[in-house]
């Protein structure tokens, strides 16, 4: 798959995940996380997913305890964009009301260049100052 350039966001809210195993296998469990769901109505409203010049529509499930996108529509976006452990989603709230929710998503795989070659200690994500929300966001330089 070719790489797309990375766009910067443009300041609403967001979310982030790295993608593990639950969120691309049999299970298909994906919802946002962090302050994000505070703005979140609660209730199930109809959400689209844009990324890449598609879309994929889904339900965002407010009302449940886990607050989750549905299991067929969530399953649609990770088969079509091939997504993997390991690779990483930015969902940038760019609508938000009772009747219609959107993400403007950007996926970042994980294969990073040069990868192999490096002898270095892995890093972690508590090395990093903030919080990874919109507020407080990771700043990876390398």
């Amino acid at each position: 798959m070719p790489r797309t350039e990375i766009k910067p966001l443009s300041g609403k809210p967001y979310f982030h995940v790295v993608i593990s195993k639950s969120h691309v296998s049999p299970r298909y469990g994906l919802g946002p996380s962090g302050k994000i769901c505070q703005k979140l109505p609660f209730d199930s409203v109809p959400t689209v997913l844009n990324c890449r010049g598609k879309s994929w529509n889904m339900t965002y499930n407010g009302g449940n305890k886990n607050k989750q996108f549905d299991t067929i529509g969530w399953r649609n976006f990770v088969k079509d964009n091939n997504l993997k452990v390991g690779d990483a989603c930015v969902f940038e709230l760019v609508e938000n009301s009772e009747e219609k929710i959107m993400f403007e998503v950007q996926i970042l795989r994980g294969e990073f260049p040069g990868i192999d070659e490096c002898e270095e200690e892995p890093f972690f994500s508590s090395e990093f100052s903030g919080t990874g929300e919109s507020d407080s966001p990771y700043v990876i330089d390398y």
